[in-house]
């Protein structure tokens, strides 16, 4: 008798729980990546020498609260490289001095995306972001880049591939 009541709580417990999930704004569909904005240099590289450049991009997913992360494309035949940032659409110039080295001069959504690295995911509004490439100062040469923003939602179709 006392392990039926024990099950009965665990049913209603669960049930709670279960109700007050949906009533919080659960998902019909999961969490995945269902769209991207590429950035590559198309035969302009990223500036040498501790050098920046940056793309707006507007940014936005299916549903109101998309997730966005970076992935910043490997190049190992280049020497050097550069690294992504994703921040507000305000920020002018991200770094003043070397890089690696000098502090952010405005706040970072996410990145860096080293190299063949993916950034952390950031829960941002629809909105025009600034996806900066920070070249390396060691680095005395033009480099290549290929970023992706990935959007992650939950809208109910195939992640993409």
């Amino acid at each position: 008798m006392g392990l039926s009541l024990v099950v009965r709580g665990g049913l209603a417990a669960l049930a709670g729980v279960l109700i007050v999930g949906s009533a919080s704004g659960c998902h019909k569909c999961g969490l995945g990546e269902h769209d991207r904005v590429t950035i590559s240099g198309g035969g302009a590289p990223a500036p040498c020498c501790g050098g920046a450049i940056f793309k707006d991009v507007p940014l936005s997913g299916e549903t109101s609260d998309a997730e966005f992360s970076l992935s910043n494309t490997n190049m190992p035949t280049q020497a050097g490289g550069v690294d992504a940032f994703l921040v507000r659409g305000s920020c002018d110039k991200l770094f003043d001095g070397p890089y690696p080295g000098s502090p952010p001069l405005c706040p970072i959504l996410t990145g860096p995306a080293k190299p063949g690295g993916v950034s952390s995911r950031v829960k941002l509004p629809a909105g025009t972001y600034r996806v900066y490439l920070q070249g390396y100062s060691d680095v005395p040469v033009s480099v290549g880049y290929l970023v992706d923003v990935y959007i992650w939602d939950y809208a109910c179709r195939s992640p993409i591939g």
